[in-house]
């Protein structure tokens, strides 16, 4: 059994109903390779190695490394590196894993803005994956939500106790499964998610009060924008959809 080290959020997954479901949930084809990140223990690689499709795994912690490669040998192609930035595959992947709290939402952002990724089942902290299947107008709904939906459909497929876990950690866990897709912008999408990180600078203010100056756009610019865009002029950013946003930019663009 491996000591869990603090400093990389390690906790390791026990619950073997969970790990069935994970790896079903990948469904790779043939062509696919299958990147699992933060392999640990390898309770999930053990499973993942039974399909044919080739296995990367991304593990930071050296000693976990070392006991991974002992253990798999050449079945598993282990890279001890980081997957904040470690290079992501550069050919069709579907990657796959319990991403530690502390990273997760960074891993999770690069994984699915990278053109190669087919498909995305990674366990995180509850209250994150609340976010990013949030709908508009409810608490967890914001920038992550709407940044996950201009690369991904996203759906939560299990809520986990502590207790599947070694250590127990103090927050429930959740699995998504993220799946690339074209969101259909009329606008650039880097402009809408800047667009979108501005809105929500400050959640309680009104939609225009965090917008003027955007791009050096005065009030009145941003009130005819919203009002172009079939908008409310008293919205705030937890009610917009990314669609409503699109046309928002293409207005204040136009504008």
């Amino acid at each position: 059994m491996a000591k869990p080290k603090k400093k990389w959020g390690q906790n390791f997954l026990r619950n073997r109903g969970a790990v069935e479901k994970i790896v079903a949930a990948v469904e790779p084809s043939s062509e696919d390779l299958i990147l699992e990140i933060g392999p640990g223990e390898g309770v999930l690689t053990d499973k993942l190695l039974e399909l044919p499709n080739r296995v990367i795994a991304f593990e930071i912690d050296p000693d976990l490394a070392a006991r991974l490669g002992a253990k798999y040998g050449e079945r598993l192609e282990l890279r001890n590196e980081d997957a904040v930035d470690a290079a992501l595959p550069d050919a069709h992947f579907r990657a796959v894993g319990n991403l530690p709290y502390n990273v997760g939402t960074p891993i999770l952002r690069r994984v699915i803005a990278d053109p190669h990724c087919r498909r995305a089942v990674f366990m995180l902290q509850k209250e994150v994956a609340e976010r990013i299947v949030a709908r508009p107008g409810t608490e967890p709904y914001g920038y992550l939500t709407l940044y996950v939906q201009a690369f991904a459909s996203a759906k939560s497929i299990m809520t986990l106790e502590p207790k599947s876990f070694y250590p127990p950690p103090k927050v429930r866990s959740a699995v998504v499964v993220l799946d690339p897709r074209d969101p259909g912008l009329q606008s650039p999408r880097e402009e809408v998610l800047d667009l979108v990180s501005t809105s929500f600078r400050m959640r309680r203010k009104k939609l225009v009060n965090n917008l003027t100056g955007w791009r050096e756009r005065t009030r009145e610019e941003v009130l005819a924008a919203m009002r172009n865009a079939g908008i409310d002029e008293d919205a705030r950013a937890e009610t917009l959809s990314l669609a409503e946003f699109d046309r928002l930019t293409g207005q204040l663009s136009a504008s």
